[in-house]
């Protein structure tokens, strides 16, 4: 029998497949399935991703219902019957009506991404640099610029090479702006790099770049370092503290886990400063690990450190 004759009686379907009935990309497929437990697809006999009918028809559902501006994670969890009841609309007790979405600082660089304006994305960024100066370019434009091109991703309205476009040219505008800056030559010396299986960059370089600011010494290490080199590159370059960021993704049971062995393999003295949408205050982490909740809270930390190493 034909592969389409075995999706016709309702066996699982391959995520090529899938994607192209839903149209929801293989990428956010994924996302969905790490951030809210759904879909969760079988594995065929070469253990690729397959997924039910069922499956299929809630995806077909819930893509319908991003459209009519609902949230993605107030509908994953709920059942086939009421997504059709809110589809039709007759939403059930307890569940939120769609209502138009605010316009945000990033909406309108979203709309440059969707229309693949490369020159007008980077002017937006550029103007956007000119008119805050560096400080708030990283803690205020591209705060609401990351924001909204991760929400208009995760509701499916941005194509995956745009989100990847945009990340890029924010990179590269950062290390422009990392290779401009003066070096000032100020404890803490700082190691700064990312967990194994934390490939994400950006994150990475907004803190780098406040460190800078903050007239720390910066010893950039790149992404996805293991442990046992970070601990050594700490030991040999004779750093005061290891800055790390984790993205939403990393989850923050395996970022809490990777923080207290990384300080278990740290000489007394040498600091871990943790920040990022990943990781969040907890009392299961180690004494020597700092937790910096937002960007712009590395200077109190950087001004608390040098204050505690001067009495």
């Amino acid at each position: 029998m034909s592969a389409s004759g075995q999706e016709e009686r309702g066996l699982q379907m391959p995520i090529g497949a899938v994607e192209k009935e839903t149209r929801v990309s293989k990428e956010l497929l994924r996302m969905w399935e790490r951030r809210y437990g759904f879909p969760l697809p079988d594995r065929d006999e070469s253990g690729d991703r397959v997924y039910s009918r069922e499956t299929v028809e809630k995806l077909k559902l819930i893509r319908l219902l991003i459209d009519r501006g609902y949230r993605p994670g107030r509908l994953m969890n709920m059942q086939l019957a009421a997504l059709r009841d809110l589809q039709a609309g007759a939403p059930r007790q307890g569940v939120p009506v769609a209502t138009s979405l605010p316009v945000g600082p990033g909406d309108e660089l979203v709309a440059l991404l969707q229309q693949n304006d490369v020159d007008g994305m980077r002017r937006w960024l550029s103007q956007q640099l000119i008119d805050h100066g560096l400080r708030r370019f990283v803690t205020v434009s591209l705060q609401h610029a990351n924001q909204a091109v991760g929400t208009a991703w995760q509701r499916g309205e941005l194509a995956i090479h745009a989100e990847h476009l945009y990340t890029e040219q924010v990179q590269m505008m950062l290390r422009q702006a990392l290779l401009q800056l003066y070096p000032m030559g100020q404890a803490p010396r700082v190691l700064v790099t990312t967990m194994p299986d934390e490939p994400h960059q950006l994150g990475m370089l907004m803190a780098e770049v406040m460190l800078w600011l903050e007239g720390c010494i910066i010893l950039p290490m790149g992404t996805e370092l293991p442990l046992a080199d970070i601990a050594a590159a700490a030991i040999a370059h004779q750093v005061d503290v290891v800055a790390l960021s984790f993205s939403a993704a990393y989850g923050e049971q395996a970022a809490r886990q990777m923080l207290n062995s990384l300080a278990g393999r740290l000489p007394d003295g040498i600091q871990i400063w943790a920040g990022g949408s990943g990781v969040r205050p907890d009392d299961g982490l180690a004494s020597s690990i700092r937790i910096v909740a937002s960007l712009d809270q590395i200077g109190a930390v950087a001004k608390a450190w040098r204050t505690a190493r001067s009495l």
